[in-house]
């Protein structure tokens, strides 16, 4: 571990926020803001040059306001993450810590930069305070001083790497693509995207993690690659000695009515937790069980296969990612 000053006229700062983007450009609408209710997440600088983190890192911050409902999701989020390094398709925590800001600190609100003066509203250049930096085989040292840290005023943080893909939301949002979201993606694909997000679900439900915040928002797709790439674990659970298959369930089913549904139709399922910040008690008490629904491009766009197994995931009928995914395969090697 080591200390460091924030501080945009010497060294690391924070600038324009990454966590609450509205549509820009040819839309005259706004997608459901991203804002978390646990954490703020700025743009991480360094005014003397490179962060040493990669290109333009994210730095995400608990909510100065809120430490009491931030505490045990910044917590899972460090087990989490330190817990399934190195598993691909993964956004991965480069680095974690503490940020102590000086006296009297006023955070910017919280606007989407849709203009140089929002973004500059926005901007968090002022904040100034003292980082303590944690590198990742020092996990566990910070998750041993988390009690004392938040008591002496100190705010939990994790940097990661920013994502460039597109977001899945801007992709296969009917509303959002006025309904040409069919043209996005090929069915093919999205076939291939639902089985890479199966594998990381297996990979991370091996080790002990679920993660139930499935809202599209959280899915990039890198094209170049044909790849997925997800973000934002502080809704899920660190669990490796209690892991249960009714947890793993519950997590297909959020994962099956959300983003699953929304890939394949343009929405999620009717009755899903909605889209924008959600909180662990929204995915709590949501059911566990539902029904498709299908516009009528969808219906052209599905096979009778496809339908059938889009009916059977959201009835809760798969137990594994693994079942799951054995049968994304099968649709994915009949599709031309």
């Amino acid at each position: 571990m080591h200390e460091t000053i924030l501080d945009s006229q010497s060294g690391l700062y924070l600038a324009e926020p990454l966590d609450t983007w509205l549509t820009a450009a040819q839309q005259d609408f706004a997608i459901p803001e991203a804002g978390g209710s646990s954490a703020r997440v700025f743009l991480l600088k360094n005014a003397l040059g490179k962060t040493g983190f990669g290109p333009d890192p994210a730095f995400k911050v608990m909510r100065h306001d809120k430490i009491a409902y931030a505490k045990p999701l910044f917590l899972e989020e460090f087990n989490i993450l330190a817990g399934l390094h190195g598993l691909d398709g993964l956004t991965p925590m480069l680095q974690a810590g503490y940020l102590k800001p000086a006296p009297g600190t006023v955070w910017p609100p919280e606007v989407a930069p849709l203009s140089k003066i929002l973004e500059k509203q926005g901007n968090a250049s002022s904040i100034r305070g003292t980082l303590a930096l944690f590198d990742l085989d020092e996990i566990q040292d910070v998750i041993d001083q988390y009690e004392e840290r938040l008591q002496d005023g100190w705010l939990a943080f994790l940097i990661l790497e920013r994502r460039w893909e597109d977001n899945l939301y801007l992709l296969c949002d009917a509303g959002y693509t006025r309904g040409n979201f069919v043209r996005n993606l090929s069915m093919k694909q999205v076939l291939d995207i639902s089985i890479q997000i199966c594998s990381m679900l297996e990979q991370a439900h091996a080790k002990g993690a679920i993660y139930l915040d499935h809202k599209l928002l959280h899915y990039y797709w890198n094209e170049y690659r044909q790849k997925v790439i997800m973000l934002d674990w502080n809704i899920g659970h660190w669990l490796p000695e209690t892991f249960s298959p009714e947890m793993q369930h519950s997590d297909l089913v959020q994962f099956s009515s959300r983003a699953l549904h929304h890939i394949f139709t343009g929405r999620q399922a009717p009755g899903s937790v909605a889209v924008g910040p959600n909180r662990p008690e929204d995915i709590a008490n949501a059911p566990s069980r539902y029904k498709a629904s299908y516009s009528f491009d969808v219906q052209n766009r599905l096979n009778a296969d496809e339908m059938s197994f889009l009916e059977s995931a959201l009835d809760g009928r798969f137990q594994t990612p693994t079942e799951m995914k054995e049968k994304l395969q099968f649709l994915y090697n009949k599709r031309q």
